[in-house]
């Protein structure tokens, strides 16, 4: 889980589950995590690579990107929610199930084409392994199905570099039967709201630009 999680998540009878998007993030950066060593080791030997070809990831991010900066270790991970894939539907009991969109990016790096294009395409086919093959990512989490729905892989172009960079994308739905009720909710608020006081003055700089577009500080 991230760092920012306190303890073991809690869904109360007032409230019941307010499914957030990140929840799916983290589940499937968690579920990734500890299946990756085994996945990959499985690649490698339906491949006919050398043992260690395909290392697992350690750097893991939820950047609105798939992507890579100069000087990250890789392979990297990228893990996005980037919101539902059609409309939410409303069971009789007022409960919202909802199909989300997940995506998945491993950015990696080598010093030729055939390489390059051999460790990347191994990384998104243990991908695909994994979220496939665990569904349920957190069992908490009311999933019902996952399923794969595209595939691709890019170069990526980073500057000034001898290594050769390459992204696996995979993009999947993930099928929430409980994301929200309708009929739940306080009656009233259980805390007050947060007095952040007046702003008494609002400072704004600007910068100047010439006519070429030049920033001038």
């Amino acid at each position: 889980m991230s760092t920012y999680t306190s303890g073991t998540p809690q869904i109360s009878s007032v409230f019941g589950r307010i499914l957030s998007a990140a929840q799916i993030e983290d589940s499937a950066i968690a579920t990734l995590k500890y299946w990756f060593p085994t996945y990959l080791a499985e690649q490698e030997r339906q491949n006919g690579m050398r043992l260690g070809t395909l290392p697992a990831p350690t750097n893991y991010i939820n950047r609105n990107s798939f992507d890579t900066l100069e000087g990250e270790p890789l392979p990297k991970v990228v893990v996005i929610s980037e919101g539902l894939a059609n409309a939410p539907t409303k069971t009789g009991r007022g409960v919202y199930r909802a199909l989300w969109r997940l995506g998945v990016g491993v950015a990696t790096a080598a010093k030729d084409e055939q390489m390059a294009n051999a460790m990347v395409k191994g990384y998104g086919a243990a991908v695909r392994g994994i979220i496939t093959q665990n569904q349920a990512l957190d069992a908490s989490l009311s999933i019902a199905e996952i399923t794969w729905v595209d595939e691709r892989y890019d170069d990526l172009p980073i500057a000034n570099q001898i290594m050769l960079f390459k992204a696996a994308q995979l993009y999947f739905t993930v099928d929430v039967e409980d994301v929200v009720s309708r009929w739940k909710g306080p009656d009233s608020p259980t805390a007050q709201p947060v007095d952040y006081g007046q702003v008494e003055e609002v400072f704004v700089e600007l910068d100047k630009v010439d006519e070429g577009g030049d920033i001038n500080g």
